[in-house]
């Protein structure tokens, strides 16, 4: 192992740390950032330029753009009604966690990966057929799950009353708050 493989090894793992330990929510995804920049630099390493930059673009972008969107839509939540609604759900995340590391780690019990096509360096004429072929299936499932989790995110934050059922006077003082 390089002294480069060897750093870049470090700065995953500790960026990684600190996105899951890291108690501050937006420190946590700018060590997100990190973690996907450093991966990004290990695709460009391995001569997968093209990976490389779809790692920046669109998990380092957009992706971690809409983290940041949820974050402070939960923050806004959290301060109108003056409390973490989610502490409650701790014990049961922690239970959810460990099932999916579980299933995981049987999923990947004796998992030998061996790509019979040459990815030529991760060009998109070689990853797109790969891609929309045999894992369709687990790019729609990825992205349906990106949806959802901002359409909950949304609907956690939705006032208890619509606009339409305040008072006259209340709509005007959300009017001017929108404007």
């Amino acid at each position: 192992m390089s002294l480069l493989e060897g750093l870049a090894l470090f700065l995953l793992l500790l960026s990684g740390v600190l996105v899951v330990t890291l108690r501050n929510a937006i420190h946590a995804a700018l060590a997100l950032i990190l973690n996907f920049l450093v991966l990004a630099g290990v695709y460009v390493a391995l001569d997968a330029r093209f990976l490389g930059f779809i790692q920046v673009i669109v998990y380092a972008g957009a992706i971690v753009v809409l983290f940041l969107f949820v974050i402070m839509l939960l923050f806004a939540a959290q301060g109108e009604i003056g409390f973490d609604p989610l502490v409650r759900s701790k014990p049961l995340a922690a239970l959810l966690a460990l099932g999916v590391a579980g299933v995981l780690a049987t999923g990947l019990w004796g998992l030998r990966l061996a790509f019979t096509q040459d990815l030529k360096g991760g060009l998109p004429q070689a990853l797109g057929p790969l891609l929309y072929g045999d894992w369709l299936f687990v790019l729609l499932a990825a992205g349906f799950l990106l949806m959802a989790a901002t359409v909950v995110a949304v609907a956690l934050v939705q006032p208890t009353r619509p606009l339409d059922a305040l008072r006259p006077e209340e709509r005007k003082e959300e009017k001017e708050v929108v404007r």
